[in-house]
């Protein structure tokens, strides 16, 4: 009976998270209310409070939703297409990041250049995700990792995490300083720099 108290509660969360991420791409963040947020989930407005501080927590759980899925589909990708190089891997990854905020402009916009780290950070030092696992797994099987302590590929990754979400967000929907596909060979060209 306890698991399916816990489901339906997961249910209702996740409820509450995409009713939400729909208002949010089409109002924004700003515009969007706690009361319009839990009417599109069809839970009381109490069931909201249960899960989430305010509508600021849903957002951060939000963002780290997002950040999650999208970085886990561009390991996927990196996965599928390997090129024997840990750097070019990388840079692949970056690549497929970019490409998908392309895409998805109005889901950058909620994100704005919050690529989610303060979840991400927890994450990753707790390594209770198999994502963020599997991430510094990598990062420290590779090459580059000589001579560098786990604490430094940690901020190693937090630099360039921050990097593509600040300038994702400020060259897709800024086109500051310059448009996305004129940054890329230079935010390319510095992780490759960071990592070798």
């Amino acid at each position: 009976m306890g698991k399916v108290t816990d489901e339906k509660k997961e249910q209702k969360k996740q409820g509450l998270l995409a009713a939400a991420y729909q208002l949010f791409l089409e109002k924004g963040v700003a515009k969007t209310s706690v009361d319009e947020i839990v009417k599109g989930a069809n839970v009381a407005k109490g069931t909201f409070y249960l899960y989430f501080h305010d509508k600021e927590h849903l957002l951060q759980q939000l963002a780290y939703q997002i950040s999650v899925r999208v970085l886990g589909e561009g390991y996927e990708f990196v996965h599928a297409h390997q090129t024997g190089d840990f750097v070019e891997n990388v840079v692949l990854l970056i690549d497929y990041v970019i490409e998908y905020f392309k895409r998805n402009k109005l889901t950058l916009r909620i994100l704005e250049r919050n690529f989610s780290w303060p979840m991400v950070e927890r994450k990753l030092s707790l390594r209770e995700d198999d994502f963020w696992d599997r991430l510094m797994t990598a990062a420290e099987s590779g090459e580059f990792a000589r001579g560098r302590t786990e604490d430094e590929l940690f901020k190693i990754v937090f630099i360039i995490i921050e990097m593509i979400g600040s300038v994702c967000f400020s060259s897709i929907i800024e086109g500051k300083p310059d448009q996305i596909d004129r940054m890329k060979p230079v935010l390319y060209d510095m992780v490759r720099k960071m990592l070798s």
